[in-house]
C-alpha cells in the first residue's frame, strides 16, 4: 500500500514538473515565431514546423521504443482531439485579426475556468471551492499583463464570435485530452495531433501558395528561419506536447489549465531577456499573482489527495523525458 502511494506521488511530481517545463517552453515559442516570421509567412512556418515535428515522431517510432497501439480502442474521439489543435490555430489567429490583442488576451485568459466547467459537466471532475478561488489569481495576473500592453483596434462582431469559438475549442481540447489519457499514451495522442496539424497546415498552405514549393524551400537557406523553426519543432512541438499530454493524464483539467498561465510569464520574460523589452511593475506583480495562484491550486490538490491513477500503463514515463 505504501509503495503504491509512493509511486502515485512520484507520478504526480513528474506530472507537475512536466506541466511546468512544457508550458514554460511554450512561452518562448512566441519569440521564436516572431523571428521566423521575418523570413516566411505564418502558413509556411506552420507547415515546415509540423513537418519536421512529425518526421521526428516517426523516427522515434523506428527506434522501437515508442509505438502506436490502437487495437480495441475508440478512434473517433482521438480524431476529434487531433483536429481540434489545427482548428484552434486558425480560429485564434483570425479572432485576433478581427478584434485586437488586448481583447483576445482577456477573453482567452479565462480558458481555465471554462475548462473546469467542461470537466465538471462531461467527466465529473470537480475542484474544491478553495481551488476555484485561487484559480482566479493567475487569470487576474494574465488580464493585468494583457491590459498593461493594451493595443487599441476595431473590434468586429465576427472577431468576438471567433474568439468565443476558440475558447470553447481550447476547453474541449483539454477535457478530451484528460479523457483520452485513460486509453491512449501521451506519445499516441501527440503523434496523431501533430500528424493532423501537419496534414491540415500543408493542404492550406499549398492552396494559398498555389503549389509554389520555393516558398517552403527558400526559407531553409536562412538561419533566421531554420534555427527558430527547429526550436519550435523539437522543443515546442515534440517535447512540449509529449510532456504536457503526459501531465494531462496525471492531474485534473483545471490544475493543468492553470499551469497554462506560465506561458504568459515566460513569453514576457523571453522578450525582456533576449529582445530587450521593458520590465514593468505591473508585469512583476502579475507574475507573483500567477505563480502564487498556481502554487495554491497545486498545494490544495495534493492536500486533498486528489491524485488520479496514472494513465495507461503502456505510457512509459520515459516518454515525458524528451
Amino acid at each position: 500500500m505504501e509503495n503504491n502511494l509512493n509511486r502515485r506521488l512520484n507520478e504526480r511530481a513528474l506530472a507537475v514538473t512536466a506541466a511546468i517545463v512544457g508550458h514554460s517552453l511554450w512561452g518562448f515559442s512566441y519569440m521564436f515565431t516572431q523571428i521566423a516570421l521575418t523570413v516566411a509567412s505564418p502558413d509556411v512556418l506552420l507547415t515546415v514546423r509540423f513537418f519536421v515535428a512529425f518526421l521526428i515522431l516517426n523516427i522515434l517510432m523506428l527506434t522501437g521504443k515508442f509505438r502506436l497501439t490502437l487495437k480495441g480502442k475508440s478512434i473517433w474521439l482521438l480524431i476529434v482531439f487531433s483536429l481540434l489543435e489545427p482548428v484552434y490555430f486558425y480560429f485564434e489567429t483570425y479572432g485576433i485579426l478581427y478584434t485586437n490583442v488586448t481583447y483576445s488576451g482577456v477573453v482567452l485568459s479565462i480558458c481555465p475556468i471554462v475548462a473546469m466547467g467542461f470537466a465538471a459537466i462531461f467527466i465529473k471532475e470537480y475542484p474544491s471551492a478553495k481551488q476555484v478561488l485561487f484559480a482566479f489569481l493567475p487569470i487576474i495576473g494574465v488580464i493585468m499583463i494583457t491590459l498593461s500592453g493594451s493595443e487599441m483596434g476595431v473590434i468586429q462582431p465576427v472577431g468576438i464570435l471567433l474568439l468565443f469559438i476558440t475558447l470553447m475549442i481550447s476547453a474541449s481540447y483539454r477535457t478530451i485530452n484528460r479523457k483520452l489519457s485513460e486509453t491512449y499514451t501521451a506519445f499516441e495522442r501527440t503523434y496523431f495531433m501533430i500528424g493532423a496539424c501537419f496534414t491540415v497546415f500543408t493542404i492550406v498552405s499549398l492552396v494559398k501558395e498555389k503549389g509554389d514549393l520555393s516558398k517552403f524551400t527558400d526559407p531553409l537557406t536562412k538561419a533566421d528561419f531554420v534555427v527558430p523553426m527547429l526550436m519550435l519543432s523539437i522543443f515546442c512541438s515534440v517535447l512540449c506536447y509529449n510532456i504536457v499530454n503526459f501531465a494531462a493524464g496525471n492531474m485534473s483539467v483545471m490544475t493543468l489549465s492553470i499551469y497554462g498561465t506560465l506561458t504568459t510569464i515566460c513569453s514576457i520574460f523571453s522578450g525582456v531577456i533576449f529582445l530587450g523589452e521593458p520590465l514593468t511593475p505591473v508585469i512583476l506583480i502579475s507574475s507573483v499573482l500567477i505563480i502564487f495562484g498556481i502554487w495554491q491550486v497545486t498545494r490544495i490538490d495534493a492536500v486533498n489527495q486528489h491524485i488520479p491513477e496514472p494513465e495507461n500503463k503502456n505510457d512509459d514515463t520515459s516518454q515525458s523525458e524528451r
